[in-house]
């Protein structure tokens, strides 16, 4: 079988009883996300408040100060990394408990959660792919004379601990928002009407969207970028190829971030 017979696959799929369908996909997978951005909320506002970071008696009465304590929040490395590690924990065990339920089809084949064959060749294929996008996308960030987007600047200026932002970053966010992505919603959206293209497209669209935080640029980029994890890993059939990928890429952010001055 060739490696995009996958993506030859027909957009009229019908159900595939050993997946959740249509619904019951967007349906978990939406109550993971509303889970995991809670619970991160909950962390990220409990530790603050703990710290003495928020006036308690003020917040919530005084919505000048709430607002501006919620826009400190929001860009305080610290608490962001503190807080997203156990919350993607949670994601991903919840992935598991959702996937689990749906018997007698294993977690490793749902997930597609094996090595690909030739692991090795095939890691650093698609890692030099991640590479090359990289190049071009800073290229561009070049040639339009765009500056590092001020989130990412005022995050890792604030923090004090950037080995838990490293963590929180490079490990923790790619492994919860592949195994969401192109785990559970794309192997559970390919298998229903919308099809492999209808799926890729979909899954790409809402990773993008969960990255408001950024500009435009940053948010179409991160939508095409979406699509090459959702091709590697339907020809790799290993949703592992796009999780290494997705650390690579953070890690090089990261490390790109340790370049910039952040004062």
């Amino acid at each position: 079988m060739s490696d995009s017979s996958e993506l030859e696959t027909s957009n009229h799929n019908t159900h595939n009883p050993q997946h959740w369908g249509l619904w019951g996909t967007l349906g978990f997978g939406f109550l993971i996300f509303v889970v995991f951005g809670i619970l991160q909320s909950v962390i990220l506002f409990g530790v603050a408040f703990s710290k003495g970071l928020i006036n308690l008696e003020m917040f919530g009465k005084d919505k000048a100060y709430s607002e501006k304590a919620i826009e400190q929040l929001a860009y305080n490395g610290d608490l962001i990394a503190f807080s997203e590690i156990p919350a993607a924990i949670v994601g991903v065990g919840l992935i598991f408990l959702f996937v689990s339920l749906k018997k007698p089809f294993p977690i490793n084949n749902y997930l597609q959660l094996r090595m690909p064959l030739s692991p090795f060749k095939t890691l650093f294929k698609w890692i030099g792919i991640m590479l090359l996008v990289f190049i071009v996308m800073e290229g561009i960030n070049i040639l339009l004379d765009r500056e590092t987007p001020d989130f990412m600047l005022k995050v890792y200026g604030s923090t004090n601990n950037k080995l838990l932002l490293w963590i929180a970053v490079v490990i923790a966010a790619p492994f919860f928002e592949e195994f969401l992505f192109r785990g559970f919603l794309l192997e559970g959206l390919r298998h229903t009407r919308l099809g492999v293209v209808g799926a890729i497209l979909f899954t790409s669209a809402s990773w993008a969207i969960i990255h408001m935080q950024y500009g435009w640029f940053e948010i179409v980029s991160i939508f095409f970028i979406g699509i090459i994890f959702a091709i590697a890993q339907l020809k790799t059939k290993s949703l592992y190829i796009p999780i290494a990928m997705h650390m690579f890429m953070n890690l090089v952010a990261s490390i790109m971030m340790e370049l910039v001055p952040t004062n």
